[in-house]
């Protein structure tokens, strides 16, 4: 037995920095997300989402294989590389966002009408195009102290963004529209948050070289390309998949039956409001997922097959409860969550109907990354593909027939896809093993029950006392009570905790 103390460990350090970060963002990011929906309306937050397909489609060009490419780069080279190493990336990056921003300004009209079909995204369109060569400069510096193992700055950029992107926002409903947000003022907040990131990354960046060090080095636009094509082919597949997505959400319920501006509503709510809220639990499981990469890793090179399956078991077991109990809440509470925190009865019936997405979902982000831990990121780049194209067939196929809920089969079935090919994958290659009954069925039942008679007792309660908030009183007592069935059962220890290890 040996002690593994993970604050001394530089990339768990700064996996813990980031994840921090990430939940910070995340609850910022949240209650904007809610703020937005009430100031915009559902409709304008439609429009406001509908922008993001092109911001991740343009992203990827221009920043995402480049700020990993410079990352890997800068954490295999000597120290006195670096400053080629990051006057290449920045180059390369800021070349390619401006060009981009150039082609998105200029067809802004001809994008938002033939591919976005919401000519309101026009004038969004524009001043997204501002943002890409700031943008791209943050993350390469980003990727600079990746490389260096000092996520600390990154973290602190994400954090910087959200809060000056929330505060203009603000202070432009508080003293410039009286309380109210257009769209163009919610994209305003995304330039003012990036300009401020990278500021902020900007600083920090000479503190770790000079100025003329990076004028004056010769570039390596080579190798970086070399690098940055293929992660960029891979992650672009992904982002047009997932663009075209996006874009097909609102076009196929229109040919449902819903106008325009209800279709917008829709797609707005799902995407702006709902699925962040399904996905904010999953921060933690990111967290955890992260934080055994590299075990997983060292485990795999040194050949230590049943430590790898070890790690992966517990891993999966941690996802697959949080995806439970998550489930379970929205399963029961989904209705009364949508109308108390969104004032949206939509908003409630699209969050249960999603209740069964989260054990899949949170259980395929940990088998994802424990398949990109071993060296193996073109499988789950695969599954990934598949599983979008699950989804694009429902939506051209079953959702002009369904409604919105054809959509979201689609999106169950892919995601159960998905999650099926990576666990039969891990247990064809690595030998994990998956106990259903214990883990998943059990559980399920046991917090799905105990929920169910909380939401019986709280819905009492506040019809005696006239207040709603009392519907969820006994929420954190049953908490407790699952944490003790998960502990009696043996499926939560206290020494995965405990940072030992064989």
């Amino acid at each position: 037995m040996w002690r593994y103390s993970a604050l001394k460990n530089p990339l768990v350090k700064g996996t813990l920095i980031l994840t921090g970060a990430g939940i910070i963002t995340r609850m910022i990011g949240f209650g904007y997300r809610i703020f937005l929906a009430g100031t915009l309306g559902e409709t304008g937050l439609g429009v406001y989402q509908m922008i993001f397909p092109v911001y991740s489609l343009c992203f990827t060009l221009y920043a995402a294989g480049i700020q990993t490419a410079v990352s890997q780069m800068i954490s295999h080279e000597p120290s006195s590389s670096h400053p080629a190493i990051v006057r290449s990336g920045i180059i390369l990056s800021l070349i390619t966002a401006l060009c981009l921003s150039g082609v998105v300004w200029n067809l802004s009209d001809y994008i938002s009408a033939a591919f976005l079909g919401v000519q309101e995204t026009a004038p969004l369109l524009r001043i997204l195009a501002v943002v890409f060569p700031f943008c791209g400069i943050t993350a390469v510096i980003n990727g600079y102290f990746y490389g260096i193992s000092n996520a600390r700055i990154p973290a602190v950029t994400q954090i910087v963004e959200q809060l000056f992107r929330v505060s203009l926002v603000a202070a432009a409903a508080w003293f410039i529209i009286d309380g109210k947000v257009t769209a163009s003022v919610a994209v305003l907040g995304l330039l003012a948050g990036e300009i401020a990131s990278h500021i902020y990354n900007i600083r920090h960046l000479f503190t770790k070289m000079k100025f003329q060090e990076i004028c004056r080095s010769k570039g390596k636009f080579r190798h970086l390309l070399a690098l940055s094509i293929p992660l960029s082919g891979n992650k672009l597949v992904i982002a047009l998949l997932g663009s075209l997505e996006s874009v097909l959400i609102p076009a196929m319920l229109v040919r449902y039956g819903c106008s325009g501006p209800d279709a917008l509503a829709i797609f707005g709510i799902l995407t702006g409001v709902v699925l962040p809220f399904i996905m904010f639990p999953g921060t933690l499981t990111n967290s955890l997922s992260v934080l055994l990469l590299p075990a997983i890793a060292q485990s795999e090179g040194r050949a230590q097959y049943d430590s790898v399956r070890r790690t992966t078991n517990m891993a999966i077991r941690y996802s697959i409860l949080l995806g439970v109990l998550t489930s379970s809440l929205f399963i029961n509470f989904g209705i009364e969550i949508g109308n108390f925190v969104f004032h949206s009865e939509n908003a409630g019936k699209l969050l249960t109907a999603l209740a069964f997405l989260c054990p899949f979902l949170y259980v395929t982000t940990t088998l994802n990354s424990v398949i990109n831990g071993l060296g193996k990121t073109g499988v789950t780049f695969l599954h990934n593909v598949i599983g979008l194209c699950i989804r694009i067939l429902f939506l051209v196929f079953i959702t002009p027939r369904e409604g919105i809920y054809g959509y979201l089969l689609g999106l169950l079935l892919s995601q159960i896809l998905t999650c099926l090919l990576n666990a039969v994958y891990l247990a064809r290659t690595r030998g994990v093993h998956y106990f259903l009954m214990n883990q998943f069925v059990w559980p399920m039942v046991f917090s799905c029950s105990l929920f169910y008679i909380t939401k019986l007792a709280g819905n009492w309660l506040a019809g005696r006392s006239g207040q709603p908030v009392l519907e969820f009183a006994f929420l954190i007592p049953a908490g407790g009570l699952i944490l003790l069935y998960l502990y009696f059962f043996r499926l939560f220890r206290w020494k995965d905790f405990t940072g030992r290890c064989r």
